[in-house]
This record gives structure tokens, sequence and C-alpha cells, in this order.
């Protein structure tokens, strides 16, 4: 009973995160180009977008529902699942958004979207170990992440192509993965705190403040990508990169367990190979950038009147 119920939890909340995704790239067009505006003003017309700010609490929504799916279900379980339903983006992105995708694109998407699945099914009977980790080498490890993050999202910048939007989803996807990381350890702070802080240990943990920041960093980068390129291309990079991070970190770092069955072996090395070999293929596609748009107070169609 207690995976079933993770089980149909993790599919409300790949519904609901990638429904939110749709609606959010959809009404992306409606709001100044990042960047482009004024701080002030960018985020006042964020702020006053009632289609906006709903799409983001569905966001929320599926990801607490997704962490409930993982406290209940296997990550075996969820994470196919949370794959999964990027088909979902996919499908209303075609018939909902009109994007269109070049044949290699559409073999760099499948080839994250297998990849990721095969990622979740390698954790089938992996055994389990208790967080350990040696503190040097952990942030070796998120100084490097951050400094490839902050190089992608540079470069993406940097480029006047459509391109840039596959290093945006890159950057952002890092970001997400990095953040997980700090999630894991933070629990880990909270737990040795306990019995002096009780859950106020939260609040005396860095990585907690660090998974915030980056968090909301994230967020802001990730919407960027959305206006700047194709939903079906930047979500699957995000998507991809933020499950290959902390199962590549969590083996390096936290001497996490390699499946010892060989064919969960082999998924789990295929698996990074297909999202790295997508991700490279997205990277130099050579179409379907995002319209540009400009952006006028009457653009937004729905507003929080006070």
């Amino acid at each position: 009973m207690r995976l079933a119920i993770g089980a149909l939890l993790a599919v409300v909340a790949t519904v609901l995160i990638n429904y939110s995704n749709y609606l959010i790239k959809k009404e992306l067009g409606n709001l100044p180009r990042i960047g482009s505006e004024s701080a002030i003003r960018t985020i006042r017309a964020f702020l006053n977008c009632r289609p906006w700010l709903e799409a983001q609490g569905i966001q929320i929504l599926g990801a607490w529902t997704h962490n409930v799916a993982v406290g209940l279900a296997p990550l075996s379980v969820v994470q196919p699942i949370n794959a999964s339903g990027i088909c979902l983006l996919v499908i209303l992105a075609v018939a909902k958004l009109d994007e269109k995708a070049s044949l290699v694109d559409w073999v760099g998407i499948v080839s994250i979207m297998v990849g990721v699945i095969l990622m979740g099914i390698s954790l089938i009977k992996t055994p389990g170990k208790e967080l350990a980790y040696n503190t040097l080498v952990l942030w070796f490890f998120i100084i490097l992440m951050l400094s490839v993050s902050i190089s992608t999202l540079a470069a993406a910048f940097i480029r006047k192509d459509e391109r840039a939007s596959s290093f945006l989803g890159i950057g952002v996807g890092m970001l997400v993965g990095l953040t997980a990381i700090l999630t894991k350890i933070t629990w880990t702070d909270v737990a040795n705190r306990w019995p002096e802080f009780r859950v106020a240990g939260v609040l005396y943990s860095s990585y907690f403040w660090m998974a915030v920041i980056f968090t909301i960093i994230a967020m802001v980068f990730f919407q960027t990508a959305l206006q700047r390129g194709a939903a079906i291309v930047v979500i699957p990079l995000v998507t991809g990169f933020s499950n290959l991070i902390p199962t590549v970190v969590g083996f390096l770092v936290f001497r996490e367990p390699f499946p010892s069955n060989a064919l969960m072996a082999s998924f789990r090395l295929g698996s990074i190979f297909l999202i790295i070999g997508g991700a490279v293929i997205l990277s130099l596609r050579k179409g379907g950038a995002a319209p540009k748009k400009v952006y006028t107070e009457d653009s937004v169609r729905t507003v929080i009147t006070s």
C-alpha cells in the first residue's frame, strides 16, 4: 500500500510539475524579457501576472508532492515516473505552443529521457548506505560543479544564436542538481542538531541557506531559458542534469554503492552517456529558438488588481 501510494503521488507530482512548466512557458511570452528591462519593472510585471503566479503555485505543489512520494516509494519507482512526465510537456508544447524540433533535436530529447529512466531503473536493488562524506572532497565537487554551471550560463549570455537556451538549460539543471545535494546534507545537519535545536536547527545550517539561494537563482535562469528557447529542449536538459548531478556526486562523494548487478551497472553507465550525449546534441542545434516579443504593459492579459 505504501509503495502504491508513493507511485500514485509520483504520477500526480510529475503531471503538476510538467503542466505548470507548460503554463509558465505559455505566459512568459506576455512578460518582459528578463534582462531587457529594468529589474524593478520586470519584477513588478511578473508579480502582477496572475497566471504566472498560479503556475508557480502549481509548480511548488508538484515539488512538495514529489518529496512526499520519495519518502514513501524508492527512487527506482519515483524517478522513472518523474522522467515520463516530460512526455506530457512535449505533447502540450507541440500541440498548444506550436513548438517544432528537427530530427536531430528529437534524438537529443529522447536520449535524455531514456537516460533518466535508465538511471531510475538502475537504482533497483542497489544496497542503501548511511550518508558519510569527506567535507573537503564535498566542497571540491560543489565548487567544481558551480564553476561549470557559471561557465555554462555565462556562455549562454555571450552567445547570440539559438544555442544559448541549450546552454541555459544545462546550467540550470546543474544548479538544481546541486540544490538536491545541498538539501540532502541539510537533513544530516538538522539530525545532528536535533537534540539542541529541534526543527529550528535548519536555520543554523549553511547548506540550507546555500540551497535556498541556489533555488532562487535557478528559478530566475529557468524562466530566462524558457523565454529564449523551446520548452521541449530546455526542460529535458534541466531534468537530465538535475538527475545526473546528484547521482554522480552521490557515487563519488558519498560513496554510495554502484549497482552490483551487471545489467543494472550497464543501465547506470548507459544513462550517464545518454544524458550527456543528448545534451551535446541539443547544444549543437541550429533551429527552434523562441521568437522574440516586445513587451508592453497591455501584453499581460490578467493582472492582480488592488
